[in-house]
């Protein structure tokens, strides 16, 4: 993400001069073309700061509005930060990188969210709590969202993100939510769509953050909504499988490699026979169907988890720790390359024999697909250790330090 440098205008703490001390809020807003509303949040967000004597600062994102709405931010004196890469996360991204604030709170420019409630949440974090994010559905407060994301858009994403997760979020797309500094350093999103909201939530519960929630009610909003149902639907779900790669990766790989090895074990043994004749051929095409497909979601789901691990969140694995003090580039490309040279051996074999036979159909030819099988599983090995290596370097080199 390209990042511009802010255009700053001296804004005024509750006592009407800059604060000479850090601020103890920064209100981050997203902005494009909200002309019909911008003015009435902001105004409300200063009279918020004023009643609860908050040191604070508004902090509006442009978008790459062409309407009056920057206008009004400079007119009000609140600090104006440019961001002309279009996206809801990468307006966020560029506010939050130019906020001063020891907590940082997130809200919609539509007049949508009740902003005299910013000192609930601020309270919730001076108690504690590293992330606070609103719900509409705890009290009401649904009831003017669209019909499709009130009934099936957003509780469906909620539930599945919880089941992914264990997480016991209400509202997870909710964009109304307060952190500190320390939690959204955690949590690094970097998403430049809408689903940098589920990305935020997703991260909190990976980063083991203690949120809360606090109930909120939706105001119609001013101005045409910038939300797109399906297309960011569809972001958020492939956000959410690529976020969980132990259900999403790990299970249905191993169970489609263990079920492909069992293939091969009994096509190779004969088991399998329809009226007297054996199906070891097309057994053992499905065996290798299954254990190539299982390897390689295996493969994915352990880069995932490599990422994860060495660059964002899992810490503090063991598992993981445990496999890279046995895991070295050399040990992946001894153990594919064992691999290999075994699938090609028997490979090697059969085009002997079969060549031996005048080229007649080879009386084992469930063997072909077992040899394709170790062909293919060690030249992905081989591949797959060179990247894993490359992800973890860094980290393999911390842990063999300590």
């Amino acid at each position: 993400m390209s990042v511009v440098p802010a255009t700053a205008h001296n804004q005024p703490s509750h006592h009407g001069l800059e604060s000479s001390h850090p601020l103890t809020v920064s209100v981050v807003l997203p902005c494009l073309n909200e002309e019909a509303a911008i003015g009435a949040c902001l105004q409300k967000i200063l009279d918020t700061f004023s009643r609860a004597q908050l040191d604070g600062e508004i902090v509006v994102c442009d978008n790459g509005s062409t309407d009056r709405s920057v206008a009004i931010a400079d007119g009000m004196g609140v600090r104006v930060v440019h961001q002309p890469e279009r996206g809801y996360g990468n307006a966020y991204l560029q506010g939050f990188a130019s906020a001063k604030g020891t907590y940082l709170v997130m809200g919609d420019a539509d007049d949508t969210y009740d902003f005299t409630m910013i000192p609930t949440f601020v309270e919730k974090l001076r108690a504690g709590h590293d992330f606070v994010t609103g719900s509409r559905y705890l009290e009401g407060g649904h009831a003017t969202i669209p019909f499709l994301h009130r009934i099936f858009g957003n509780p469906l994403l909620t539930r599945i993100l919880n089941a992914l997760f264990e997480t016991k979020y209400t509202d997870v797309y909710c964009g109304y939510r307060a952190f500190s500094r320390r939690a959204y350093d955690l949590i690094q999103p970097v998403s430049p769509g809408m689903e940098f909201n589920l990305e935020l939530a997703i991260n909190a519960g990976l980063a083991g953050l203690k949120t809360a929630e606090v109930p909120i009610r939706l105001h119609e909003r001013k101005g045409e909504s910038k939300l797109r149902t399906f297309r960011d639907g569809w972001r958020s779900l492939r956000m959410m499988l690529l976020y969980c790669p132990n259900k999403v990766f790990f299970l249905p790989g191993v169970v489609a490699l263990g079920l492909g090895l069992l293939a091969h074990v009994v096509s190779l043994a004969g088991l399998v026979e329809l009226n007297g004749k054996p199906l070891g051929t097309a057994t053992g095409i499905f065996g290798t169907i299954l254990s190539v497909v299982g390897f390689q979601v295996i493969s994915l789901g352990l880069h995932a988890k490599t990422y994860s691990w060495s660059r964002r969140f899992d810490k503090n694995n063991k598992g993981l720790g445990a496999f890279y003090h046995w895991f070295r580039l050399e040990t992946g490309l001894l153990l594919g390359g064992g691999t290999l040279l075994i699938g090609a051996i028997v490979l090697g074999l059969l085009v002997w024999e079969w060549a031996q036979s005048g080229f007649l159909p080879l009386p084992h030819p469930e063997w072909a697909s077992l040899g394709a099988t170790l062909v293919i599983i060690g030249g992905g090995t081989m591949f797959s250790s060179l990247f894993i290596s490359a992800m973890s370097m860094k980290k393999s080199e911390h842990i063999t330090r300590e």
